[in-house]
Parts: C-alpha cells; sequence; structure tokens
C-alpha cells in the first residue's frame, strides 16, 4: 500500500523501466514513488508476488510567484533584491521587460522537509512595456503594488496598474500597496494613499531598499500571506531537488536555451556519481519550475528556454522599434522580426543610452520566433501580408472627415483599455466575416468581405480604465451587417472588459434629429421593451425605441449568426496556431542543423512558405536553397484503399505552377499528430508526432509531362526530417553545383 496523498488520486503512471510511479491528486499535488523490482518469491505456477516498497529519502517541494509592479522608479528592482538576499544593490537602471529573482526559503521559515522558494518577478514600469508584460503575469500567488513616494501624483499610475492586472490576475489575488524608495523623502500624499489602500483593499507598507527601512516586515508579509496550502506541492526523491537546483545553477552561469537531450546531457555530467536520470524525472522537474516562471517548455523543437525573461526583453525590443518609426504605423516586417533587425537600446532614468544584450544568432532565432508566436496567441498582433501590425502601437491620428459616418451603436467599457482595444481589432481581422482597411490611432476601419462596405471602431478614453468603444457604419451596409459586425464586439468586449454596457444612439425617424442622453434611453428601453418609446427633441414626435434593429438585436437568427462566426474563429485561430507551431518545428530543425532559414511572408497564397539556404564549412550562404510548402495537421493525407499510399491533395492548381517555376527545388513537408492529440488542443502543449518532407519538383515535373497536364495528387513518401536528412540534401545541392561548374 502506498500512502501519502490527502485527495482522491486523478491518474497514475509508471516509468518505462518500471522502477518508479507518478501520481497525481485532484488538490494538484504530484508524487513520485520508488519502486522495488518485482522478484518471484512463490512457485512459477503462482502469481508473482511484489516485494515491500522502499522507502527512500524523500523532500517535499512547492515554489510560489510574487509580481513587484509600478510606475518606473518606484524602487521594484532593489526591493526584490532586498527580499531575496537581505542585502542592498543598487540598481544600474530601469528595468527593460521582466526579469526574474529566485528567493530561497531557509526550513526554520518553511517548517522542517519542505523546500519552498519564492520566484520574484520585476516588470518595467514604462507605460508602452504594460501590454507586453502581460504575457507574464499568470499564475501569481501575491503581487506588491510599488510606487515612488518621493513624487506627487502617483494614483493615477496606481489605477493605471489596478486597471492592467484585473486583465490577467483573479481578483481574489492578494495585493499589497508598497511606498519604495522613502529614504529620498515622501511627497506624495500618505492620506490620499491610504484611502485608495481602504478602497481596493490592500495591505499598506513603507519601504526604503537601501537602508531596510519596513523591508523585514514586507518579508514577514508575503511568507504568511501567500497561500501555500492551494499551491501544488510534489513529493519526491532527493534526487528531484538535486536536479531542480542544478538546472537553476545552469540559468544562474548564463545558460539560456537547450533542447531536452542537450539539457539531459548536461545535468548527467554535472550530477556524475548521483542515481540515473530518466526521461520522467526531468520533465517532472520542468514542469514545476515552469508554474512560476523560472524556465520554460516550447511547444516545438524540445527547447528548454532557462531564462523566459528573453522572449519578454525582445518584445520591448519590438516596441521600441515601433516607437522609432517616423510613419507610426504600427507594424513591422516580419522579416525584420526574423533576422532580429530590431532597436535594442534604450534610454535610462539619467538619461543615459543603454544597448540591450543580445543572444548568439542561433538562440536570439528560437527566442525570437517563440516572442512572435506569444504575441500572436495573446492577441496583440495581427500577421497581414508580409507584416506584423500592432492596433496599440498605431500612431497615426485619422484625418478629419467632413462627413463621418454616423456612430448607431456604443459600449461603454471598464478595463485594461489597450488590451480592450488591441485584442477587438485583432480578432475582427482574423473573423471571416470583416476585412481590416485602415488603422489608425485608437480607430479601425473594416470592410465586409462580400459587399466591400465600410464599417469601423472608435476607442475614446477616459480618466481610470474607462472609454467608450463607438461602431459606425458608411452606406450600403445592411441591417443584417451592422447588427452581426455589433453582437461579435459585444460579444467581445464582455469577454475582456470589466464591465460593458451597450448604448443605442437614436434619430428621429420623421426629421432626422439626434436624440441625445443615450443613457437614460438605454434605461428605458431595458425596462420597456417593446413598448419603449422617446419624443424628438426639434419636432416633437414621438417615434420607439424598439425599432427593426432592436428587433434583429433581439433575433435568434443574428445570435446563431455571431455564435457561428465566433466558432469559426476558434478553428481558424486553431489552424493558424498548428501552421505557426509546425513553421517554428521546422525553423529549430534546419537551425540545429547549422543551415539557414526564413518564412516566405508572402501576400498571398502561392504554396510556399520557407526558404533555406545551405550553408558551407564556414556557416556563410552558399546561395544554394530548397523551397518548403508547409502543411500541419493529418487530414492534409489520406490513405489510398488499394495500396494504403498515403496521399496529399493538390486544391490549387496555381500551387503546381509556382513550385515549377522555382530555381531551387520545392520541398512539400507535413506535420502529423497522434491521433488523439489531433482534435483542438486549447492552450495544452501540442507535440508534432511526426514531421516529413519529400522533394517534388522532378515529381510534378514528371507527372505534369513539363507541366503541360494538371496534377491534382502526390503520393507522398517523405522521411524524417531531421538532421540527417537535412544534410543529406546539402551535399546533393553543393554536388550539383560543384557538377555544373
Amino acid at each position: 500500500m502506498l500512502e501519502g496523498h490527502s485527495d482522491y488520486v486523478r491518474s497514475v503512471a509508471w516509468s518505462p523501466d518500471g522502477r518508479r510511479a507518478f501520481s497525481g491528486a485532484y488538490n494538484g499535488v504530484m508524487r513520485v514513488w520508488s519502486l522495488a523490482p518485482l522478484a518471484l518469491e512463490t512457485p512459477p505456477e503462482q502469481p508473482a508476488a511484489a516485494k515491500p516498497v522502499t522507502a527512500e529519502p524523500q523532500v517535499q517541494y512547492t515554489n510560489a510567484k510574487v509580481l513587484l509592479v509600478g510606475d518606473t522608479s518606484a524602487g521594484k528592482t532593489g526591493l526584490a533584491h532586498r527580499l531575496a538576499t537581505g542585502r542592498w544593490r543598487p540598481s544600474d537602471a530601469s528595468t527593460v521587460g521582466a526579469w526574474s529573482t529566485q528567493w530561497k526559503l531557509s526550513d526554520n521559515t518553511t517548517g522542517a522537509g519542505v523546500d519552498r522558494e519564492i520566484w520574484l518577478w520585476d516588470f518595467g514600469g514604462q507605460a508602452d512595456q504594460r501590454l507586453i508584460n502581460l504575457l507574464y503575469m499568470d499564475r501569481s500567488s501575491l503581487i506588491l503594488l510599488l510606487f515612488n513616494a518621493d513624487q506627487d501624483d502617483v494614483l493615477a499610475g496606481l489605477r493605471d496598474w489596478q486597471t492592467a492586472l484585473s486583465r490577467c490576475v483573479p481578483p481574489e489575488t492578494v495585493r499589497f500597496l508598497v511606498a519604495g524608495r522613502i529614504d529620498t523623502g515622501f511627497r506624495a500624499s500618505k492620506a490620499k494613499l491610504k484611502a485608495f489602500a481602504k478602497e481596493h483593499k490592500l495591505a499598506y507598507y513603507e519601504t526604503s531598499s537601501l537602508d531596510g527601512t519596513g523591508c523585514e516586515e514586507v518579508h514577514s508579509a508575503i511568507l504568511s500571506t501567500i497561500p501555500w496550502g492551494n499551491l501544488p506541492v510534489i513529493t519526491t526523491e532527493r534526487l528531484f531537488k538535486r536536479i531542480k537546483d542544478e538546472i537553476l545553477r545552469l540559468r544562474d552561469e548564463g545558460e539560456v536555451l537547450h533542447t531536452f537531450k542537450e539539457l539531459w546531457a548536461a545535468l548527467c555530467r554535472r550530477l556524475e556519481g548521483t542515481e540515473r536520470i530518466t526521461n520522467e524525472t526531468l520533465h517532472a522537474v520542468i514542469s514545476l519550475l515552469d508554474g512560476p516562471g523560472a524556465v520554460k517548455e516550447l511547444d516545438y523543437g524540445t527547447y528548454i528556454l532557462l531564462q523566459p525573461a528573453w522572449v519578454n526583453a525582445y518584445a520591448q525590443a519590438v516596441i521600441r522599434t515601433l516607437r522609432a518609426e517616423e510613419n507610426e504605423l504600427g507594424c513591422l516586417p516580419l522579416r525584420s522580426i526574423a533576422e532580429g533587425k530590431l532597436v535594442y537600446q534604450s534610454v535610462g532614468r539619467d538619461g543615459e543610452v543603454s544597448k540591450m544584450k543580445r543572444l548568439p544568432e542561433a538562440q536570439e532565432r528560437i527566442v525570437l520566433g517563440e516572442m512572435e508566436r506569444q504575441l500572436m496567441e495573446r492577441g496583440l498582433c495581427l500577421r497581414q501580408g508580409d507584416k506584423l501590425v500592432f492596433p496599440s502601437h498605431c500612431g497615426r491620428d485619422r484625418p478629419e472627415v467632413v462627413k463621418h459616418p454616423a456612430v448607431f451603436v456604443s459600449y461603454e467599457v471598464k478595463g485594461y483599455l489597450d488590451d480592450i482595444y488591441s485584442t477587438l481589432v485583432v480578432k475582427l481581422s482574423d473573423s471571416e466575416a470583416f476585412k481590416l482597411k485602415e488603422l489608425w490611432r485608437d480607430a479601425a476601419d473594416f470592410d465586409t468581405l462580400e459587399g466591400d462596405h465600410r464599417m469601423g471602431i472608435k476607442l475614446t478614453r477616459y480618466a481610470s480604465g474607462s472609454g467608450t468603444i463607438g461602431v459606425y457604419f458608411g452606406p450600403g451596409v445592411t441591417r443584417q451587417e451592422q447588427v452581426i459586425f455589433a453582437n461579435y464586439i459585444h460579444a467581445h468586449l464582455e469577454e475582456h472588459s470589466q464591465q460593458v454596457q451597450r448604448l443605442r444612439e437614436y434619430v428621429c425617424p420623421k426629421c432626422h434629429t439626434p436624440k441625445g442622453n443615450p443613457q437614460v434611453l438605454m434605461e428605458k428601453l431595458l425596462a420597456k421593451k417593446e413598448k419603449a418609446e422617446t419624443v424628438c427633441d426639434k419636432c416633437d414626435r414621438p417615434f420607439p425605441l424598439w425599432d427593426a434593429l432592436e428587433k434583429k438585436f433581439a433575433s435568434k437568427a443574428v445570435r446563431q449568426a455571431v455564435g457561428g462566426l465566433r466558432a469559426g474563429d476558434v478553428i481558424r485561430l486553431d489552424s493558424r496556431r498548428k501552421g505557426k507551431l509546425l513553421v517554428l518545428e521546422v525553423q529549430s530543425r534546419i537551425t540545429s542543423a547549422d543551415q539557414k532559414c526564413f518564412e516566405i511572408p508572402a501576400t498571398e497564397d502561392e504554396g510556399l512558405d520557407m526558404e533555406v539556404e545551405f550553408t558551407d564549412d564556414e556557416a556563410k550562404g552558399t546561395g544554394k536553397r530548397l523551397y518548403l510548402q508547409l502543411k500541419a495537421g493529418n487530414s492534409h493525407l489520406r490513405r489510398r484503399k488499394k495500396d494504403g499510399a498515403e496521399i496529399f491533395t493538390i486544391k490549387k492548381q496555381g500551387w503546381v505552377k509556382n513550385w515549377l517555376r522555382q530555381p531551387h527545388p520545392v520541398m512539400l513537408v507535413i506535420g502529423t499528430f497522434a491521433e488523439d492529440r489531433e482534435r483542438f488542443a486549447g492552450k495544452d502543449k501540442l507535440e508534432f508526432d511526426e514531421v516529413r518532407w519529400m522533394e517534388i519538383s522532378s515529381y510534378l515535373k514528371r507527372e505534369s509531362q513539363d507541366g503541360t497536364k494538371p496534377v491534382r495528387q502526390i503520393e507522398f513518401k517523405g522521411e524524417r526530417l531531421d538532421m540527417t536528412s537535412i544534410h543529406r540534401q546539402r551535399r546533393r545541392a553543393l554536388v550539383e553545383e560543384l557538377g555544373n561548374l
């Protein structure tokens, strides 16, 4: 009998060698069990009996994630170091992006036999960093909201941070309000600060990281407030702890990126003489460190990012590049991101220009790819042709319109407006019913796909995270299109806003005079519904509020149409996610083989997704290339009944023509999943079971008789895309080059 779980066990798995069992309970606790080998102590015809389980030294481990947020110069970095080490260390410059610090807890603060630690995340305070910082704020146990005590007006910034946090942190997460740098003075109003703390139910502390004032009090409050009982705990052998500590040593020594195999080999070398490290044990350690963001297991290439904050650092370089653009279009060429052509210098609080450290080229490409993937999945940017567009970073003012389209409905929203607006524009652009036409500062115009009629949104910002999103239409947009567009927006706002209210803008049907006070009109409409009416301020004639548009708003057909659009969005987003993961997977394999590759950002689907350039022995480009067409998903291959051959159906004959006219060979690359992973995987890790490729240029030339007859399918005989096959293609290309000399 194995005892130790305090809740029902939901799953059990065994290691391939049968020496360990892994169990997980409904309360989130995972345990690793050491099992003795089976021995036959009875005659062969009797059932075998296992020896009793031998208990090896075990340790309990858990960790917590604590955020330090606040405006620039609030003292976050200094306080994080003081809490983690008990010492003062001056900060050289403002934090760019987000960085994590390990805070180890001693046994006398955690209880005997319990290994606990805290990861302190220090977030940059510049306003244009906040949207990017949201990528790292999930799964937090506690938040310190800091402000610089020697500044007059700090409440506006504190309110903005509260609003930003509301987007990704559950409301029950405890927050402290912390005055930083009190050694330099205290100009902020203590009365207003305490009122703010009381309003938001925040514990209040005053600190100086320089001389340690108040830091011990915050130290103790953090330890006693973190809900340790609700955090996942692993009980495992001491080996688990040694592996975890060694990974963190690698991290502290500056290691950034390893494949799983490389990390396993490094740990075996460094922990020579200890028990053999199994894949299952290493996976368990990585999963636990992934929780507070100490490391991150990427969804492709088996990569383990030992310093996830590098993704945030490169994202900040993207934001700086957007800000540096003279035309302020809020977009960047995909090639610029892939090649790392970004602005890497920033200006510190002392006015000095400092350059951001960069990773080696091979590692930088992997991190840039992961950054782009996270930004797109989070809805902070969208892809248009060969560019990435960032709606919240477009600085162009909308030109004055002589005859501005009438706003027919508006939405009063409360929440983090940058996130609400950005994700709304991205979601509308990704929909099958609307096409982004023009983007300005806080405004976007769309066209209907069929009628090419104009519609759009305009965000008007107010104080404390509140604003109005107006929805307007140009001539020719039908009532059905208007209502579907508005309802689609409404559904998104309900999901992303703290609070949303729809307001109709009414015009008298007789004299066409606008009727004011939409708030009162909406209250009347909600109260009286079909019987609601009002009187025109100019002609004094009554007209109904429950008009043809309201009937459509309430109709089942419209709700079904919007539901269908949103369901289609999920399918398309999943398909795009799989496609992007395949791009990154292929890039990682080709880069690992020391060859160059780039995504081809075509403005239309021409059947080419990537370009590979082979390098010589000195890693210089040779000019010899391959072009790749990528397809992610099992549905791209079918089995032929008569012989079981795999068949790829060519959906567009234009692809064949384009493939045949390329100066270099074209490879068809297909990534497939295990059958149980082919279904929509949500945010879970989605790994390819196989990635295979096949040279199709010669096949198509033969089957099409040099392009004189159509080819509608390819008998796919792909080989595994790995280092061996990449080098084989390289040798073939370079040998052909020598043969042509």
